[in-house]
């Protein structure tokens, strides 16, 4: 189950994160329900205030769901979320078409956050007025409510 998540050491442009319990994407991804469906959101949300995403990227992202379940288009968007990353932010982040549990932190390695940091990154920019109290952002799945009953609500 995906889970709100306070870092050491944490951000002041990204606070508190939510993290997925288990891997989503790509085989051998465990593709937990409510982990998916926070990635499959987090997509949508993305697409709503497009800033300068180009058009074919933008495509790829709206082609995503909010089923719950993995399937092409979700995997296909980590991986542009990881390509793009990978071209303009660090060489090395890892193009696997997976998103990752964050362990110990945002990054992974020097400057290469983990893929949900990344998203969470995307979806608080875009939601800067209720973050992280993303229930309050329009078109919020119902499968995600327990989510923020557990981890943020009150907040």
């Amino acid at each position: 189950m995906a889970h709100l998540v306070a870092p050491q050491g944490a951000l002041a442009e990204l606070p508190v994160f939510f993290n997925v319990d288990g891997v989503v994407g790509a085989p051998p991804a465990e593709n937990r329900t409510e982990d998916v469906l926070f990635v499959q959101f987090a997509f949508q949300v993305i697409t709503r205030t497009p800033m300068s995403i180009p058009p074919d990227d933008l495509a790829i992202l709206r082609a995503v769901t909010m089923t719950g379940t993995n399937d092409q288009q979700t995997i296909a968007a980590i991986t542009l979320i990881q390509r793009r990353a990978r071209e303009n932010v660090n060489p090395g982040v890892v193009m696997d078409g997976r998103v990752s549990p964050a362990h110990d932190g945002y990054s992974y390695g020097p400057g290469t956050a983990w893929s949900i940091t990344m998203i969470n990154n995307l979806v608080q920019e875009r939601s800067l007025d209720v973050w992280p109290r993303i229930d309050k952002i329009d078109g919020f799945p119902s499968g995600l409510r327990d989510l923020v009953t557990r981890t943020v609500q009150g907040i």
